[in-house]
């Protein structure tokens, strides 16, 4: 079940970014630097062939194209697997469309046009940026939690549940809470059953929510900054340690869970080395964004 995707995965994992070249990524000297560096990664060239065009400088193409390469490396897994494997490589991967379609409803609901949105979506694992798209340029904000459904992604009862709430004008708040419970519920539904991949799934949802609910009572106690730092704190040392934990299972989900901890690990630092750059950071303030945690 696991041996031809695993395969992939393995060979995959050669073509993450090692700690030499994060370190002359973080000593670019600007973002046209940081890009022309960039090109030289054979994982990277075929994505930014794709977006450079699109931008006017340097920073933007950058920012697309870690999007667009976590789209594509996280995307790519699901078709890999068949029966129950799938269903688990698509409980861990699942977060990435959670985070676009919260994005896609956020930019709706303060009153970007459905068009605007529908032609800058990115995709995500596994809806893609024209499923995307289709659901961001549906009439109403009700018909694109309808249409989740259709896609699969989520259940007929929790998208109708939100349109009811929207059409309630139940708040915005109200509106995520919900959204990201009903993805929760999604992951919970594909990573049921017995056996040990399902039960190692399942530990790492609840590694992922319980490290969220810490980052969520820090924003709304001392606001973004400190949120990003307990993030930073507590996200990284887990996806490190996930990663490393992966090669061991070669067999089993472990592996799978293992990139896509390093694929997630390394947009961190990517972020954290673009940020240095454009920020002006001082070297001493990208050292534990580069240091590999989580034992």
């Amino acid at each position: 079940m696991y041996e031809y995707g695993n395969a992939r995965v393995a060979a995959l994992r050669g073509r993450l970014i090692d700690p030499p070249g994060f370190l002359k990524l973080a000593d670019a000297d600007s973002p046209g630097a940081f890009l022309a560096a960039l090109e030289r990664m054979d994982d990277w060239r075929p994505v930014l062939r794709e977006t450079e065009p699109l931008f006017g400088e340097p920073q933007a193409a950058i920012e697309a194209a870690i999007e667009r390469h976590r789209s594509a490396r996280l995307g790519g897994l699901v078709g890999w697997y068949g029966g129950s494997a799938r269903r688990l490589v698509e409980a861990l991967v699942m977060p990435l469309d959670a985070e676009r379609v919260m994005a896609v409803v956020r930019r709706r609901s303060g009153g970007a046009s459905a068009a605007a949105v529908g032609t800058s979506v990115v995709g995500g694992a596994l809806l893609g940026a024209a499923a995307l798209g289709a659901l961001a340029r549906t009439a109403t904000l009700s018909d694109l939690v309808a249409g989740l459904a259709a896609t699969g992604l989520l259940s007929r009862s929790d998208t109708h549940r939100l349109a009811a709430g929207i059409e309630a004008r139940r708040g915005q708040r109200w509106l995520e809470d919900r959204l990201t419970e009903a993805f929760d519920r999604a992951r919970d539904e594909r990573a049921a059953g017995g056996g040990q991949d399902a039960r190692f799934v399942r530990a790492i949802l609840a590694s992922e929510r319980a490290e969220g609910a810490i980052v969520a009572a820090e924003l709304l106690d001392e606001g973004p900054a400190a949120a990003w730092l307990v993030e930073r704190s507590t996200s990284l040392p887990r996806l490190d340690r996930q990663a490393r934990q992966g090669p061991r299972d070669p067999l089993g989900i472990g592996a799978v869970a293992g990139y896509v901890s390093a694929v997630e690990a390394q947009a961190i630092r990517l972020r954290a080395c673009l940020t240095r750059i454009v920020a002006g950071w001082g070297p001493e303030a990208i050292v534990p964004y580069l240091a590999r945690t989580g034992g």
